[in-house]
């Protein structure tokens, strides 16, 4: 288990007049010291208004200083990075509607004890740089269930379970420890590299569709340590679970 020194503060907010673009996450920068982003979020049910998961990059043991300098200090902060924000900041009004995020690297080997089965960041926790928590929870429960779907011996299925999805995590989780300090730490030479050597070397092919890959979880294949194709997603997330076997979230 590893922990990392910067976490963020988070709040869900509505995006009423806020100028964003809705289908994609935008962040701002300031080397890899600040970080403010903006990540669409949909509405909590039909005819709702839209909303925004808004975070702001703080190291950890930094959190208390921040608020014991102010909420309005922090708010000014974030206006001169990134004037677009206010009708986000107009919504704060207490340190009390922010969430302290803590990252943490963590491997939980093997994913299983007894007959409980862990997926998701209870099982793999990394950085949220490439974004594939959720995929990765997803791909954890449709392998769970094929491996319980091919056997009555639950302990053999938990077992290939673990198996399955050991490289696959074991790849993503190296690269996320390997890209965090590019976007959250105190080095300015690896924030220099990134907007200037790697966004010149992004797009240069093969870059581009090697890139895609690893943010779309698939620069090696998720589903052929378990005996799954893609199209067979919809098929295995509709079986039941063995009531004997149980998984464990995030």
């Amino acid at each position: 288990m590893r922990e990392l020194a910067y976490g963020a503060f988070w709040a869900t907010l509505d995006s009423d007049g806020l100028t964003h673009d809705p289908n994609a996450l935008t962040q701002r920068y300031d080397r890899a010291k600040v970080m403010i982003g903006i990540l669409p979020a949909g509405r909590a049910r039909p005819k709702a208004r839209d909303h925004v998961a808004f975070f702001w990059s703080v190291k950890v043991g930094d959190a208390d200083a921040v608020k014991a300098a102010g909420l309005d200090r922090w708010k000014a902060a974030i206006r001169d990075y990134w004037p677009d924000c206010a009708p986000l900041l107009d919504q704060i009004d207490d340190w009390d509607q922010l969430t302290l995020a803590r990252y943490a690297h963590r491997t939980l080997r093997p994913p299983t004890s007894g007959r409980v089965a862990f997926v998701g960041d209870s099982a793999h926790s990394t950085s949220p740089q490439l974004g594939q928590g959720a995929n990765m929870a997803l791909i954890d429960a449709a392998t769970l269930a094929h491996t319980l779907s091919l056997t009555d011996d639950i302990d053999a299925a938990l077992a290939a379970y673990g198996r399955a999805r050991r490289n696959h995590m074991a790849l993503f989780q190296l690269l996320s420890l390997a890209f965090t300090p590019f976007y959250q730490s105190d080095s300015a030479a690896l924030a220099w590299l990134r907007d200037r050597l790697v966004a010149t070397i992004a797009r240069i092919p093969p870059s581009p569709a090697l890139l895609a890959s690893i943010v779309s979880g698939t620069l090696i294949d998720p589903f052929a340590a378990a005996g799954l194709k893609e199209c067979d997603w919809q098929a295995i997330c509709a079986q039941p679970v063995a009531e004997s076997a149980v998984a464990v979230p995030a």
